[in-house]
């Protein structure tokens, strides 16, 4: 008759506080990948729009320029080369 594998029960206690915030982290980035995946390019541009009128807005005229540089790079890349016609440069 065998009896239990002390690696195993050694193991299992130091593991169980893990599993269940593993599991919670697991599950909130399953859960934030099909919302962004999920983003058409009209709500991208939207958004990336909406981003570059706040900052000029404000008066930040540098901030609203790298708002604008790095949201053209991020649509293009993400929507394979498209661009946001509407939203134009500060």
């Amino acid at each position: 008759m065998l009896g239990p594998s002390p690696h195993r029960s050694a193991a299992m206690p130091l593991l169980r506080p893990l599993l269940p915030a593993t599991l919670v982290a697991a599950t909130g980035l399953l859960l934030a990948l099909p919302a962004r995946a999920a983003m058409s390019l009209e709500q991208a541009c939207a958004t990336f729009g909406s981003k570059v009128d706040a900052a000029v807005a404000s008066g930040d005229l540098a901030k609203a320029r790298k708002i604008y540089a790095e949201g053209s790079k991020r649509v293009a890349s993400r929507f394979n080369g498209a661009t946001c016609p509407a939203v134009k440069a500060p």
